[in-house]
């Protein structure tokens, strides 16, 4: 686990979030800052920094503070100027997100035997930070219905071969991950 990477990349959300909500593309390619290569910048990504950043916030609380402080100042700004481009992007992601994670449930099922070890193969982990993000953004802006179904019928779906077990991302994020909301991250994985 990197905190540097959440703080440069939530300097990169107060750089160039304005911009990113005027562009006409959903993922935001940021590339490399300072030698390390950023994630695409989009709404879901910010919001799991955020969370990963709070729940980090005691190995250098000011530097946590200051960083998040920044972000969510020109966030808040954005939003109160461009609400409607704002609301509109974070539910592009939602489905664009929700269309993943329903295609790698879909992988998962066809192959009969391969149910059996659904939550042991390979790239579960990855997967799960799409969901994460899905809830991250449902509870940021209202969701369409029809969405918000077809997620419920995903959970419904991974519920029924889910294999509970540990916490399946690093420690250090457990305690701001309550099992009974992200149940998803307490799989039993390889």
């Amino acid at each position: 686990m990197d905190l540097s990477n959440d703080l440069i990349f939530a300097e990169v959300v107060a750089e160039q979030f304005d911009d990113y909500i005027h562009a006409e593309v959903l993922f935001y390619p940021v590339g490399s800052v300072r030698g390390r290569m950023m994630p695409m910048l989009t709404i879901g990504t910010w919001l799991e920094t955020e969370w990963r950043l709070a729940a980090l916030r005691a190995q250098d609380a000011a530097r946590v503070d200051e960083a998040l402080h920044r972000a969510r100042s020109v966030i808040s700004k954005v939003r109160s100027r461009a609400a409607e481009l704002y609301t509109q992007k974070a539910r592009r992601e939602f489905k664009s997100r929700l269309d993943t994670w329903e295609m790698f449930l879909n992988d998962r099922s066809e192959d009969a035997a391969r149910v059996h070890a659904f939550n042991r193969l390979s790239g579960y982990r990855t997967h799960a930070h799409t969901r994460f993000k899905l809830e991250l953004l449902k509870d940021d802006v209202a969701q369409l219905s029809t969405q918000l179904a077809r997620l419920r019928l995903c959970d419904a779906r991974l519920r029924a071969r889910f294999e509970p077990g540990a916490f399946i991302w690093e420690p250090e994020l457990e305690a701001a991950a309550p099992r009974e909301r992200f149940w998803w991250l307490y799989a039993a994985v390889l």
